[in-house]
């Protein structure tokens, strides 16, 4: 799965929620609330926050994030291209940044010059859709 990391010292909120004992949050991953608990984020996920710390099984609560002012570098399902800069983006079932579709739109691409490199798929920095945050 893959992980997402927080973009040059950026710092976040963050609130602890509930999840099920038996579910692990790796470290890095994008989550949604299925049924009020928290859960790994797919990619038919509609609202998403990120979980910076993981929760492993065993854990009932893990952390995730408030709002969406902080940025994210993640791998792309593809290698990034500057027309990508500021589209609307889903991830993939293992956490890809999935450049090639827009249907769930719960990432924004990065439109600065940092956004990723040309026919490279790491480190393709985003932002949670505003309004796809889950809090």
């Amino acid at each position: 799965m893959a992980i997402f990391k927080l973009s040059d010292g950026e710092q976040v909120r963050t609130v602890i929620v509930n999840k099920a004992s038996a579910t692990v949050i790796p470290a890095g991953s994008l989550a949604g609330i299925t049924a009020g608990l928290a859960v790994p984020a797919v990619a038919a996920t509609t609202k998403v926050a990120w979980c910076p710390q993981g929760a492993v099984d065993g854990e009932t609560t893990c952390e995730l994030t408030v709002g969406c002012d902080f940025t994210l570098k993640g791998t792309g399902d593809a290698v990034f291209a500057v027309a990508y800069k500021g589209t609307e983006v889903d991830i993939t079932d293992a956490q890809l940044v999935d450049v090639g579709s827009s249907s769930t739109d719960v990432l924004l691409i990065d439109i600065s010059e940092n956004a990723g490199t040309v026919g490279s798929a790491s480190g393709i920095t985003v932002r949670i859709n505003p309004t796809k945050v889950l809090f």
